[in-house]
């Protein structure tokens, strides 16, 4: 059975990707009834019958979709029970709604009213029901960075062999994973999550929904510092993971992290350790950038070592295959044909998304989240690469850092300098640190700048690049870099690869 709220899918016969989109549409899944859901929910059916047929789930009115039920989640900056009776405008099934709602005398016969204690401890018990249904493998991936193309990674290479589902966009905190969970069909063999966190206990309660067979573990890095107190704390966070395995699961574990080889070395049952070190059982050597577009490495598992390469630059594309390889491994797939699938990975777009123009630039698309670890590697990666013109730097500012934001923002400027960067555009906030970063340490100021604001920042941006130019663009979501992507897109003509 396949149960989920306007997630996109798409099926291939025999082995391939079932994969939810981040596109919202349409759902492909046998229904499931109202008195289903009320038995799995504890829940009271007030209105409709029982037999009534739902399906999918959906918590946002905007998205829903013909014969979705809807539930009606109380978040801290909206009400969801406002919406009911414009979901039943829009052909819900029913909706889902709290002990205390007043049902309105006009509410119509033939949809369902289902009255719960909590509307999303209920759809955390649906997408729990659904998930004890379901007979396949579940991978269940965290991290501090990495984790969406990690994800992407490991369904590519799985899906050479498997019928794979994964989970839709960044659905993966305590909303979206039920309604990622509720996606699971019969057909799939393998399915693969994400697992964010702000808070400590919330992977715990994550893994006790979704009961991984095996937990992948990217990194640990400064990020949320609002919410903690150091990147031991993350780190302890994170290793709820490994503790939230079924007996005899897997551990998959970045070798070079020192607090997630602590984790891994820790862990009880069977674990694979990845990364550049002589003691990671999947490991890269002789990373060779080769341009934008490929970074060649030989790669060593099981006793074997193999020429590969993946279609990126940069050396944490080979770490986030390395993963990928990892899991491939674990599910018994042969390491050439692993090696074959990794030439042909794809970036999503905003996530080191490569751009070229007519007019002879490039434009290196991160601007989907960043953390001042993410930001230097990348930084790292830009002054690598070939360039015949400037290496420019747009970076917008890292929010959730707490009380260590300056600091962590002044020392990505500084990386910036010392790795050569030629302009550096900084975009609001704590984000002008990085430009006194890069002064502090050598750069002259007419090549660094910033902005309180992203238009501005645009402005000068499309004004600036020349032919022969390298430009990454990143930021954290909320400083809408992806507004000066579209400016950019707009101005320029792009040239189709």
């Amino acid at each position: 059975m396949s149960f989920v709220g306007n997630l996109a899918m798409q099926v291939r016969g025999g082995t391939g990707l079932r994969a939810a989109g981040a596109a919202l549409v349409d759902l492909v899944m046998s229904n499931i009834s109202a008195a289903q859901v009320a038995a799995c929910t504890g829940g009271v059916l007030l209105s409709g019958s029982g037999t009534v047929a739902v399906s999918g789930v959906s918590i946002d009115s905007r998205t829903l979709k013909q014969g979705d039920l809807f539930f009606a989640i109380r978040g801290p900056r909206n009400d969801g029970h406002r919406y009911v009776a414009d979901v039943l405008a829009r052909g819900a099934a029913g909706a889902v709604v709290a002990a205390d709602y007043g049902v309105p005398p006009d509410f119509p016969p033939d949809r369902v009213l289902l009255k719960v204690a909590d509307t999303h401890q209920a759809l955390k018990a649906l997408a729990a029901h659904l998930r004890d249904q379901w007979q396949g493998s579940l991978v269940a991936i965290t991290g501090s960075m990495g984790k969406t193309t990690t994800k992407e990674f490991s369904a590519h290479v799985l899906q050479t062999s498997f019928t794979v589902y994964r989970s839709p966009g960044n659905y993966n905190n305590l909303f979206g994973l039920p309604l990622a969970l509720c996606g699971l069909s019969s057909d799939d063999q393998v399915g693969i999550f994400e697992m964010g966190m702000s808070a400590p206990g919330e992977i715990a309660e994550m893994c006790r929904l979704a009961r991984p067979a095996v937990g992948v573990i990217t990194n640990v890095a400064p990020v949320h510092l609002e919410f903690f107190s150091g990147t031991a704390d993350i780190a302890r966070a994170k290793a709820e993971l490994a503790e939230g395995l079924v007996a005899g699961g897997t551990l998959i574990y970045n070798n070079d992290d020192p607090l997630v080889a602590s984790i891994g070395s820790s862990f009880q049952g069977h674990r694979i350790g990845f990364g550049l070190a002589e003691t990671s059982d999947v490991r890269a050597g002789n990373i060779e950038p080769a341009g934008l577009r490929e970074t060649r490495f030989n790669l060593t598992a099981e006793g074997r070592t193999r020429p590969a390469s993946v279609p990126f630059a940069g050396r944490h594309n080979v770490m986030n295959a390395l993963a990928a390889v990892a899991l491939g491994m674990h599910f018994g797939i042969d390491l050439d044909q692993i090696i074959a699938s990794l030439r042909h990975l794809r970036q999503n777009p905003m996530r080191g998304h490569v751009l070229t123009f007519e007019d002879g630039f490039t434009v290196i698309d991160d601007s989907y989240n960043s953390n001042p670890r993410a930001l230097k590697l990348m930084i790292e990666t830009l002054c690598g690469l070939p360039c015949s013109g400037r290496r420019i730097l747009v970076a917008g500012e890292m929010l959730e850092l707490g009380h260590e934001a300056g600091s962590l923002h002044y020392e990505c400027g500084a990386c910036a300098s010392r790795c050569g960067v030629d302009l550096v555009v900084a975009v609001r906030g704590t984000a002008r640190e990085i430009v006194r970063g890069a002064l502090e340490s050598g750069m002259s100021p007419g090549r660094a700048y910033f902005f309180t604001e992203v238009d501005p920042a645009t402005d000068f941006v499309t004004r600036a690049v020349k032919p022969g130019d390298i430009v990454l663009v990143k930021g954290s979501r909320g400083t809408q870099l992806d507004r000066m992507i579209r400016a950019l897109k707009a101005s320029y003509a792009e040239r189709m690869n």
